[in-house]
């Protein structure tokens, strides 16, 4: 497929302090590990030049080479912001999670660099989405203070359809080194010192109203 399916559904998110409400949350365990990974564990895919074509992106964007597919190389922002949240989770539980307390000792300005990246794209992300459900309040047993109640019915998209569009879309790993593919010698990319912030390109965002 070469576009995620608006597929949506009525989902009443789960706000409960109790731990075992979520498979996502601590003590961290083998068990939590792979509900993460199953959420997270995904590389970059290829998109069509038509599908390329639709997003305000720099002009200059990698190019998936022939023997690979063709395309353009990218990833979907939803995994990245799971993989930036699950990094802050991990980050609370030094202890278990050893090699992210190494790198903190190993190399601190590098780790706040990326913690302050992942925080500071949700923050926007979050920022951008503007939720404006409204939470109600309860008076529990043992409480003296209204409770809130986060546990909102809301419309979501389907993230079992994003996975798949992304399994569907997936560079072939098993050919490719981490850094995917080597960068052309023959000077036919445009190189940046950082990821180019163009936008005004095709009009944008008057078009995009």
């Amino acid at each position: 497929m070469d576009s995620v399916p608006d597929t949506h559904h009525f989902e009443r998110l789960v706000g409960s302090f109790n731990r075992s409400s979520s498979p996502y949350k601590g003590p961290p365990s083998p068990a939590v590990d792979a509900a993460w990974a199953d959420l997270t564990d995904y590389g970059a895919i290829s998109i069509s030049e038509e599908t390329f074509g639709k997003l305000n992106a720099s002009k200059n964007a990698v190019r998936v080479p022939a023997e690979y597919g063709g395309g353009r190389l990218a990833f979907v922002e939803a995994i990245h912001q799971l993989h930036c949240l699950e990094s802050l989770w991990r980050h609370t539980y030094p202890d278990y999670y050893t090699e992210a307390a190494r790198k903190i000792k190993t190399n601190d300005q590098e780790w706040h660099d990326h913690m302050d990246h992942c925080v500071d794209m949700l923050r926007q992300k979050l920022m951008c989405d503007a939720d404006v459900h409204l939470v109600t309040y309860n008076w529990l047993k043992g409480h003296d203070a209204p409770h809130p109640n986060f546990n909102t019915a809301r419309q979501c998209r389907s993230f079992e359809a994003v996975k798949q569009y992304v399994i569907e879309n997936a560079l072939d790993g098993s050919n490719l080194p981490k850094i995917y593919f080597e960068k052309p010698k023959d000077g036919s990319v445009m190189e940046y010192e950082e990821p180019p912030f163009d936008p005004l390109a095709d009009g944008w965002p008057s078009k995009h109203h």
